[in-house]
């Protein structure tokens, strides 16, 4: 029996774990006290993987689906020959811009299925490469990509050490950071006003995060409307840090000038929000010694979204608050992926537009809401086949049911996951890769996003079922049968037809070896490799803080200078104002609800995370329900222009007047039997996947602020009362 030093790969906060492991197999997980970050603290999800490893619902051998839907095992090489057969034939008939990929959440603490994937889309040099990044972050990588040079050049929020943090449509006591990991962020917010700063929570609902701050309702989608009347109401009271502004961008009139035409008496209208308020918000952000404006998931799932992120990055650094502490600074990767990809060649935006749709390209990939025209539209480049890892995009998609019809067109269609779910229930083949502790690795994405700076690289510490493989080398074996390399790499197919094919730890250890960090491959004493951290029991600190005063080094721009002037922000400013949100058949505003004890769609099998009061629901203020009949745990219908449901009603004042919640990722299909009986509905059934519905810049889907409304279905079904599982639920485990 030994304990092992490990990390958790269900969410962004990548909390470190310790493994006590024995013959094999886990014993037990428990927090890590000295995890430069996490500093003990750990949830429910990373406690209990261990059930995601030992699900007996988990495909433990590869399986073939018959002509009557079902499925039966099959050995490894039989289908991956069958495989590669059919897609010889495709590729044959009608191009490699036939075959697409598709790459799911789970991937980014997966850097050898992620950089595989991305390098076999590289090579096929298709169009039809979709990523979950098109649900809710593409706004992320294009105005990254605009401003910075780069789509991975994010700034993060500094909340150690900020007075004044405004926090948009994000819950991080729950989501425990997204798009910034710090660890204990529960704590580390409340440290804020300890410090006699401010923390203010927009957002439709009183969340988890609300509670325990100042909380300014907002009605859904409402994010860019705020954003735009506060930037006026800077400018108007001359709080802008014109000087420090004008040293660190290019473009700063047209910023500036962006928000003429807004009328902040339609702010207050389009908001819910008065509008003496988004003044009032606009002097203190810009007055505070030190601010932050971050924004995520709430805040990028509009018709808005890029313009939205355009206009948090134009606040904060208009305000002064770029790299500097306090503001938004710059993380310390030990792997730079800005400079991996920039040596790849992948980076960059609207370097293609989809073939049916014309959306810009975002990092050489495609949105999953053009993926059914993309598979049922016939033409040149239609596509034909697809890979996909560990995506459930059926459910966590737009139009549910057209995604499905397209998955099901499919001539080829072949599933990498651990599941049979509603998703790969259309697939020809289903491979069971290995999960996380049973392959070593480091949390390639989140890394990226560290506050506290730190490094870590984990050999696998449990023994994997007999027939499952690691899949970045299951995609590399389908490669090797269409004579490809799945690398970007310049050369990389040249060597694979002299046998060379470099393992995807080759490729990251170089990087990170040479990187600022890095042991120079032995010219910097202490400095570090792959070799060296996994050698290491845990993780290794590389600071304190992120790094400020850097921004000239981490700009990719030519000049080294933020760009602010790009003439499509204008376009959706003008969109914007001249939009009309009103929908009086559908007068209340949707929006989606995390929950602490799910992960986009996937833990839903795990009996002690799915255990107690758990179950799909609309939450609804006691007004609106009064208006319409409604009483708490009634059954009712929400119906969109585009699709309904049915699901249970949760009357509560912690959401706006107006506005509807829902938990979204219910309603499964498939294999998981305890995901498919915990019942629920598809939030993703009320959401359009038109063109004319997506954000214009960046592709992102339109799920929050669609118009719904609710009716009566008439069974009612008491106060909430779930189906109690027997297994009971494990609270989170934290350690001071």
């Amino acid at each position: 029996m030994a304990d092992k030093r490990v990390w958790c790969g269900v969410c962004e906060a990548s909390c470190g774990l310790i493994a006590t492991v024995q013959d094999g197999k886990i014993l037990q997980l428990r927090p890590d006290k000295e995890h430069p970050q996490s500093l003990g603290f750990a949830c429910p999800k990373g406690i209990n993987f261990p059930d995601v490893l030992n699900d007996p619902d988990r495909l433990r051998e590869p399986v073939k689906r018959n002509a009557d839907g079902t499925f039966t095992p099959v050995g490894w090489d039989e289908a991956l020959d069958d495989i590669g057969a059919r897609l010889r034939a495709v590729i044959r008939t009608h191009g490699r811009e036939s075959v697409g990929v598709g790459l799911g959440n789970p991937n980014a603490w997966n850097y050898g299925a992620f950089l595989t994937l991305f390098g076999m889309a590289a090579a096929l040099k298709t169009k039809h490469f979709y990523t979950s990044s098109s649900v809710d972050i593409n706004n992320y990588w294009v105005v990254s990509q605009l401003l910075y040079g780069n789509n991975l050049t994010n700034p993060i929020p500094d909340f150690a050490r900020t007075h004044f943090a405004l926090i948009l449509g994000a819950n991080p006591v729950v989501s425990h950071g997204s798009m910034v990991t710090v660890g204990r962020i529960r704590e580390t917010l409340l440290d804020i006003p300890k410090r006699g700063g401010r923390v203010v929570v927009v957002d439709p609902r009183r969340t988890e995060t609300a509670r325990l701050f100042e909380h300014v309702p907002i009605r859904p989608e409402g994010d860019v409307w705020l954003l735009a009347g506060m930037l006026k109401a800077i400018i108007a009271q001359g709080l802008a840090d014109l000087p420090r502004l004008r040293r660190q961008a290019n473009g700063v009139e047209f910023a500036l000038q962006l928000v003429r035409d807004v009328d902040l008496d339609r702010v207050a209208t389009e908001t819910g929000i008065a509008r003496e308020t988004v003044e009032q918000l606009g002097h203190d952000l810009a007055s505070a010694p030190s601010a932050c404006v971050y924004g995520r998931c709430g805040a990028s799932l509009g018709r808005f979204s890029a313009l939205t992120k355009y206009l948090i990055d134009v606040l904060n650094i208009a305000t002064g608050n770029l790299d500097r502490p306090g503001g938004m600074v710059f993380a310390r990767p030990m792997v730079d992926l800005e400079l991996m990809t920039k040596v790849l060649r992948t980076p960059g935006y609207d370097r293609w537009r989809t073939r049916v749709d014309g959306i810009p390209e975002v990092l050489g990939t495609s949105p999953w809401a053009t993926f059914p025209r993309e598979v049922l539209t016939p033409g040149k480049g239609q596509l034909r086949a697809m890979v996909c890892l560990a995506t459930n995009a059926a459910t966590t998609s737009p139009a549910c049911d057209d995604m499905e019809r397209a998955f099901s067109a499919l001539d080829l269609f072949v599933s990498l996951d651990p599941y049979l779910t509603e998703t790969n229930r259309h697939a020809h083949y289903i491979l069971p890769p290995t999960l996380l502790l049973e392959r070593e690795g480091f949390p390639v994405f989140t890394q990226a996003q560290n506050a506290i700076p730190y490094a870590q690289w984990t050999a696998a510490v449990v023994t994997p079922p007999a027939g499952v493989r690691d899949d970045w080398r299951t995609v590399d074996d389908i490669c090797k049968r269409i004579k490809l390399v799945p690398s970007p790499a310049p050369g990389a197919q040249l060597m694979g037809r002299l046998g060379i094919r470099v393992p995807p730890h080759v490729s990251v250890d170089i990087f990170m070896r040479l990187g600022q960090d890095g042991d120079l491959f032995g010219l910097r004493r202490g400095g570090l490799s792959r070799k060296k951290l996994l050698n290491h029991d845990g993780a290794i600190k590389l600071g304190d803080t992120s790094p400020t005063g850097v921004l000239h080094k981490r700009l990719h721009t030519k000049d080294r200078r933020v760009h602010l002037e790009h003439p499509r922000f204008s376009e959706e400013m003008r969109r914007l104002v001249e939009s009309e949100t009103s929908d009086p058949e559908h007068p209340l505003r949707l929006f989606t609800i995390r929950e602490s004890r799910s992960q986009n769609s996937w833990l839903h099998n795990i009996p002690r995370l799915m255990s107690g009061n758990r179950s799909c629901r609309l939450r609804m203020h006691p007004d609106d329900a009064t208006t319409r009949g409604l009483a708490e745990g009634e059954r009712v219908q929400i119906t969109s222009r585009w699709g309904k449901i049915e699901v249970l009603l949760e009357v509560t004042d912690d959401i706006m007047s107006g506005s509807v919640g829902l938990n979204q990722h219910w309603g499964h299909k498939g294999g998981w039997q305890v995901a498919v009986a915990a019942g629920g509905a598809r939030y993703n059934d009320l959401v359009p996947n038109d063109v004319e519905t997506l954000d214009r810049v960046s592709g992102n889907a339109w799920v929050n602020g669609i118009g719904v409304e609710v009716t009566p279905v008439g069974s009612r079904v008491g106060q909430m009362t779930a189906r109690t599982l027997e297994t009971p639920y494990c609270p989170p485990t934290q350690s001071a």
